[in-house]
């Protein structure tokens, strides 16, 4: 299975490999004003269409799948999501650049993202699965440790933000054994969401 194969989806999301097309409804979602929290410095400048022109060559070359995310049960734009660093030889890559309208945190939205994303990865046979995260963002280092991640550790001072401060970053990963135990937690949390 390709990481970019179509119908990437589950009961509750389905993402699509980011087009020129996505352009306008990720502007449109907020994402432009969110992003300056964590979106890395990149050469070409801190705007939205610096940002989003660099995702789509970045793609070209095969460093980094760019997803859209829309929600099944209106077809609502609910955020991006995207696998970085592929390194098909060593079957490792990393999730991330994950982000949702404010509206669908703390909804199914997340775990369901994250399922989609993990199983993806699986089904192309990676071994490796990572997630770099600001230390500073503590949040979200425990919901990837929930996940069963295993902290590796902290890389000091290794990106430059777009608000140009520099950030930690904490190392994380998930192998094997790891993965499947956080697909069938994800898939409790989403099971827990929708018996409400």
């Amino acid at each position: 299975m390709k990481l970019d194969a179509p119908y990437l989806e589950n009961d509750v999301i389905s993402l699509e490999v980011l087009t020129e097309a996505h352009r306008e409804p990720l502007r449109a979602a907020g994402a432009a004003d969110a992003m300056w929290t964590w979106m890395p410095v990149i050469a070409t400048g801190t705007s939205f269409d610096g940002y989003f022109d660099y995702v789509l060559k970045q793609q070209k070359h095969g460093h980094f799948i760019p997803f859209s995310i829309w929600r099944k049960s209106d077809r609502k734009f609910a955020g991006v999501a995207g696998f970085l660093d592929i390194d098909r030889t060593h079957r490792r890559l990393r999730i991330g650049y994950i982000w949702h309208p404010e509206e669908m945190r703390g909804t199914d939205i997340h775990p369901a993202t994250q399922l989609a994303l993990i199983e993806r990865a699986l089904e192309a046979r990676i071994r490796r699965i990572e997630f770099r995260v600001a230390e500073s963002n503590e949040r979200a280092v425990k919901a990837a440790l929930r996940l069963g991640a295993v902290r590796e550790g902290v890389m000091r001072n290794y990106i430059r933000i777009a608000d140009g401060s520099w950030a930690n970053m904490v190392m994380l990963s998930l192998i094997d054994t790891e993965a499947h135990g956080a697909m069938a937690m994800l898939k409790d949390r989403i099971h827990a969401f929708q018996s409400d």
